[in-house]
């Protein structure tokens, strides 16, 4: 046997949804059995958790318990089993974007632990009990069928199909099917321009209204149209808006036949609700009901600046012993009595709750954001002419959890959130350490760049320093020479012009001495320079 112990759903994108599991010992001591918890529900989808046993090893299965023809999810899922020492010693096994179908409604792993393990290794208790988590997001739902124009409609003055609808198949809890007027169908008329209308029908479960998100893709390839998401508010009679493209049966249909791919979203149970807000200090109080025609009561409360709603769970003794019901839901204001008509969320939507057995329900305070004084100025928008509220309802989730007190399995879980805690905290001083060793070594880094960098400038700076001293000496020295070989032809002409007179005086000798000045002159000056 499989109890479903807790529940827990996380604030992401996925939708994360957890499901804690007490499995008993029956399940390993009866070989011969498969072992199938009770049903679950999951992205609007009904799932189930299978056990088998074979040749000494535990298998474990997720199983779809809505599949149709043409039906198939898409999900995201693990299996986990608690060890009861360590999380990190955890036995888990995990899927990606799995598929099942109507052929294959189960999928899971056939040998994920030998039984002996179980014991070994500390998942099991003395009494052979172990706990198993089943974490399930991002489930889509898609629904694919053909419809095809019947043979011979257009001959013989034959008049076409008004009406075509596809095979039905099951989400959120009702029977669902697709309706498709080739000649249109907008409230109940034939559309002047013979465009076609699609209606999303809902087969089962009229006692609620019930709100759904779904897209419609019509036709393949270049004959392909897709609606986008679209809101819709399906009646009592199961019928909504619907949508009415602006194409033809011709335009997106290939030989008669018409390929149809319809995506699920949501589709949430509605109560609608008068509440009195007008009228003696205690005002009286509105009934409604969920899905599980579980009886509830709604009254307004005027003691406040601004309007309350008292909500009361009325058969809170229908939950059977030693469970616990977890309930979620989100409330509105209606602004006028039309379906379509705009509504205000409520603060602190969405709301939740677990109820044990008891003689009656204390009730939970929601607050609005409309004020007293707004509720008695007789020109409120909120107000109806009877001095009511229209409130809004819709259910989200309900699960029924074995076991409504604390219990020695919740141990378990808290020892690994204590452990996972330390875990982190560990991890988050190795981290700031190796961040302060790494800005350590980035400092010291940019510092020694920063040093090298000004050698390189003052080395720049000695070699522009030489090398201009160089430029600036080379002209010096050229200058030097240049007027020292005008001194040396001065003095030549001077000796010449002694020798002149040397010759013209003397006679040869003094020619000589003149010669031999002149040459020791000039060899002087030219060793000078």
């Amino acid at each position: 046997m499989a109890l479903l112990y807790r529940f827990a759903q996380l604030p992401d994108r996925g939708g994360t949804r957890v499901f804690s599991f007490v499995v008993t010992r029956s399940v390993v001591r009866d070989p011969e059995r498969d072992v199938t918890s009770k049903e679950l529900v999951c992205g609007f989808q009904r799932w189930a958790v299978a056990f088998s046993r074979g040749d000494k090893v535990l298998g474990v299965y997720l199983v779809w318990r809505g599949a149709a023809p043409g039906l198939r999810v898409y999900v995201d899922f693990t299996f986990t089993l608690l060890n009861r020492e360590h999380f990190s010693v955890n036995e888990g096994f995990s899927g990606k974007r799995v598929k099942f179908t109507y052929d294959a409604p189960a999928q899971g792993n056939r040998n994920y632990i030998p039984v002996s393990d179980l014991y070994s290794r500390n998942f099991a208790d003395p009494n052979g009990e172990f706990q198993l988590e089943l974490s399930m997001a991002n489930v889509r739902t898609v629904f694919t069928s053909e419809v095809r124009m019947t043979t011979g409609v257009f001959t013989g003055g034959q008049q076409k199909p008004s009406k075509l609808e596809t095979g039905y198949f099951t989400f959120g809890g009702f029977d669902w099917n697709l309706a498709i007027y080739p000649q249109g169908n907008k409230e109940g008329e034939t559309r002047q321009d013979g465009k076609l209308s699609v209606y999303l029908i809902r087969l089962t479960g009229f006692d609620h209204r019930c709100r759904v998100r779904y897209s419609v893709t019509l036709g393949d390839g270049d004959r392909r149209l897709d609606s986008g998401q679209i809101e819709d508010l399906s009646d009592a009679e199961g019928r909504g808006f619907g949508w009415h493209p602006r194409v033809r049966w011709s335009d997106i249909s290939h030989k008669g036949i018409l390929r149809v791919t319809l995506e699920m979203v949501e589709a949430r149970i509605i109560s609608e609700v008068a509440v009195q807000a007008i009228g003696p200090s205690i005002l009286p109080a509105a009934p409604c009901y969920d899905r599980d025609k579980q009886a509830w009561t709604i009254r307004a409360d005027l003691h406040s600046d601004t309007v309350r709603l008292h909500l009361v769970y009325k058969d809170i003794h229908n939950v059977p012993r030693n469970h616990l019901r977890y309930i979620s839901w989100s409330a509105y204001l209606m602004k006028n009595d039309e379906p379509d008509s705009d509504s205000i969320l409520l603060p602190g939507a969405p709301f939740s709750r677990y109820y044990a057995q008891e003689q009656a329900d204390e009730g939970i305070i929601m607050e609005t954001s409309l004020g007293v004084n707004e509720v008695n100025n007789e020109q409120c928008q909120l107000l109806t002419d009877k001095g009511q509220l229209r409130i809004r309802i819709e259910w989200n989730e309900c699960h029924l959890l074995f076991q409504a007190t604390y219990h020695k399995y919740d141990d378990v879980c808290r020892i690994h959130n204590q452990q996972m805690r330390r875990e982190i905290a560990a991890l988050q001083a190795e981290n700031y350490s190796l961040e302060r060793q790494l800005f350590s070594y980035q400092k010291s880094l940019a510092f020694a760049q920063a040093q090298q960098e000004q050698q390189e400038q003052q080395g720049n700076k000695l070699l522009l320093l030489s090398s201009s001293s160089q430029l600036q000496q080379s002209p010096q020295s050229s200058h030097t020479t240049s007027t020292t070989g005008i001194g040396v032809g001065a003095c030549g002409g001077t000796g010449i012009h002694a020798g002149s007179s040397g010759i013209s005086g003397g006679g040869g000798g003094s020619n000589a001495s003149a010669s031999g000045t002149l040459e020791r002159s000039a060899s002087t000056d030219t060793e000078y320079a």
